[in-house]
């Protein structure tokens, strides 16, 4: 697969597998961080693309886009196989619990310490205003 975009350290690359393919995303994600060297990686089921950050001295571009392509293809044979792997949504889901709970205390804590004494009464629904 060719990546939609090559900056030093960084790929950007789109499949239209991954559309709507929440565990497929998941798969893909765990797959790629295992490698030695990428530091971050991101796959959006709602737009089927992946963004992956690395050190270029310890990993290479080839050695991405095999992993990637591997990683493409286990994701459409779990899509294939069907919703018994529930282990997967198991550890994405508390995966981005907790993620999310530490992303909702500071942005509760910064609009504590922003936000006038009245204005505090809105606090909750400002609050699932900006995290949405």
């Amino acid at each position: 697969m060719a990546p939609l975009s090559v900056l030093p350290g960084r790929l950007r690359f789109e499949t239209n597998s991954l559309v709507g393919d929440s565990d497929g995303c998941l798969l893909l994600e765990d797959s790629i961080s295992a490698l030695q060297g990428v530091t971050e990686v991101a796959a959006s089921h709602r737009t089927g693309r992946i963004l992956v950050r690395f050190d270029e001295t310890r990993v290479t571009r080839s050695e991405i886009e095999t992993q990637l392509d591997e990683a493409l293809r286990a994701a459409a044979l779990q899509k294939e196989r069907g919703p018994e792997f529930s282990e997967l949504r198991r550890s994405a889901a508390s995966r981005t619990a907790s993620s999310s709970g530490v992303g909702h205390f500071v942005m509760e804590m910064a609009l504590h310490a922003f936000l006038p004494a009245p204005l505090d009464l809105l606090l909750p629904t400002a609050a699932t205003a900006f995290r949405r």
